[in-house]
């Protein structure tokens, strides 16, 4: 089903090359483009401006997702267990926090910035093909004076994060549960409950991966081995399912100066020679217009 939703052909943006991309946020200040490749643990920058790439990072081990600050010049990053500030100019790193997990087995996933600049983070088994009885995904508050605060509900493999407008409603996608939840969000505590499920995506094609909300408080998930990208409404309608030239789309965010176009990353993890032939610019990112308006990324408060 394709009404309502993009409106054009999807187009290559960047071939990044990417074994694992995740992540992908936007930066009005600077009109640069963030994501990461997690399997080579590495986080990249797109100039819009420029049109090309203008930075690489590595991190010391698989980074999960980032996040912007207060300071345009520092990135929020996530890789392991570790939650640290990345000066952009110099490559320095500050730790910020370290979640409690077994890092033998787990490692940061994707996270996302709440209105009030705090940092929410899941946690994943690194093995992706372990069983489910030993996926035990956990889902973290990190505040900006360091504290970490477990949500008290546990998942299977916890991916996209998106807020309401008035901030009253968190959602967060499941992926191998094929589930989108929705939890009342208690802004001024930063407190999670009544977590109920607002979509089940077992009856479609994919997977739930990274997640975005519009302005309209529609949600955006990119479905991995699904070849699309679905559009939720919050009453939980499915409003357009929009094909993707890539077996593994793995998140989609809004960018642009007036953020109105759609950017996709994508993966070739586990691709057998087949894969590489039906999805010849797998690992990419890919854009289009959205017909929509997305909303900008908060900003972690950076402590002085």
């Amino acid at each position: 089903m394709q009404g309502n939703g993009a409106g054009a052909a999807v187009e290559v943006l960047f071939q990044a090359n990417a074994t694992l991309a995740e992540g992908p946020i936007w930066d009005g200040r600077t009109r640069c483009l963030y994501w990461v490749d997690i399997r080579r643990a590495r986080v990249s920058r797109f100039d819009l401006s420029a049109g090309r790439q203008t930075g690489v990072w590595i991190a010391p081990s698989r980074v999960g997702c980032v996040a912007l600050t207060t300071d345009p010049g520092t990135l929020l990053v996530a890789a392991g267990a570790t939650i640290s500030t990345l000066d952009l100019a110099t490559g320095g790193t500050e730790t910020v926090a370290e979640l409690p997990i077994d890092t033998a087995r787990f490692r940061a996933n994707d996270g996302r910035v709440d209105r009030l600049g705090r940092l929410w983070i899941g946690t994943m088994i690194d093995d992706i093909h372990a069983p489910d009885q030993f996926r035990d995904g956990q889902l973290f508050r990190v505040d900006p004076d360091s504290t970490v605060v477990p949500s008290g509900f546990e998942f299977e493999l916890p991916n996209g994060l998106a807020w309401s407008g008035d901030g009253s409603l968190m959602y967060l996608n499941d992926t191998t549960a094929q589930t989108t939840y929705v939890f009342d969000y208690d802004l001024a505590s930063g407190a999670v409950s009544n977590r109920r499920v607002l979509y089940d995506h077992g009856a479609g094609e994919g997977f739930p991966d990274g997640l975005s909300i519009d302005a309209d408080g529609n949600l955006w998930s990119a479905q991995w081995d699904g070849w699309n990208i679905r559009k939720i409404s919050p009453e939980a309608r499915l409003l357009a399912e929009i094909p993707m030239p890539v077996r593994r789309p793995s998140s989609a965010s809004f960018f642009g100066d007036a953020l109105d176009r759609i950017v996709v990353t994508s993966a070739t993890v586990d691709f057998q020679m087949k894969d590489f032939i039906d999805s010849p610019d797998a690992g990419s990112l890919f854009t289009m217009p959205a017909n929509a308006t997305g909303v900008p990324e908060n900003l972690f408060q950076l402590q002085n």
